[in-house]
């Protein structure tokens, strides 16, 4: 759940209650001044929260987070990256095929590499949308890497739990290439080998 535009858990602020604050999700102008720079940036462009910006973490953010005073050491824009993470996976289980294809640059490729399947984006949201069953999936880790970010989730069912590490390149804010490992597949099931998706992996 979104909580503020910078990543600050307005459920945890001391001011929620001091201040009578809604959080600035909720408020046209914040009780600390006229205005923020980091709210008036995230919303005059559309988005929900900084991490959906092609240009987090911007100096702003960054400069607003590390600041001696109101700062938080880099805690807000973390939890950006988590939101960012969430609302990724919270697409795949629930298989909403419009906000999936948001977080992919037009020619993203994505590798499973235990069943060494490649997709195009259309075929990776083929692959999900269409998948069996009804599925939940929780974040368990979220990681900075130097060209993007590392998600390990527990996506599981009724009938079954799997774990799956994803390596997420971004590029402007959207994936461009991603690595998916499940800690117990093999090779793909008959059913999607029925679909006559993807194709083998190349290595170089």
């Amino acid at each position: 759940m979104i909580e503020s535009r910078c990543g600050i858990l307005c459920s945890q602020c001391e001011y929620r209650k001091s201040m009578n604050c809604a959080g600035c999700v909720n408020i046209y102008k914040p009780f600390w001044g006229e205005s923020c720079d980091v709210k008036t940036c995230c919303e005059g462009r559309g988005f929900e929260y900084c991490g959906q910006c092609p240009d987090f973490p911007c100096e702003t953010l960054k400069g607003m987070s590390y600041a001696d005073e109101e700062g938080d050491n880099g805690k807000r824009i973390k939890t950006c990256r988590r939101w960012y993470a969430e609302g990724f996976i919270q697409a795949i289980v629930k298989q909403n095929a419009n906000l999936l294809r948001g977080y992919f640059i037009p020619d993203a490729v994505i590798c499973w590499h235990d069943s060494n399947e490649e997709f195009t984006v259309d075929e990776y949201i083929r692959a999900n949308c269409e998948y069996p069953g009804d599925w939940n999936g929780e974040v368990q880790c979220v990681e900075e890497i130097e060209t993007g970010i590392v998600i390990v989730t527990k996506i599981f069912s009724d009938e079954s739990t799997h774990y799956v590490t994803a390596f997420a390149k971004l590029m402007d804010g959207k994936i461009s290439c991603l690595d998916e490992y499940y800690s117990d597949c093999n090779e793909a099931p008959e059913w999607r080998k029925e679909m006559k998706i993807g194709k083998p992996i190349k290595y170089s």
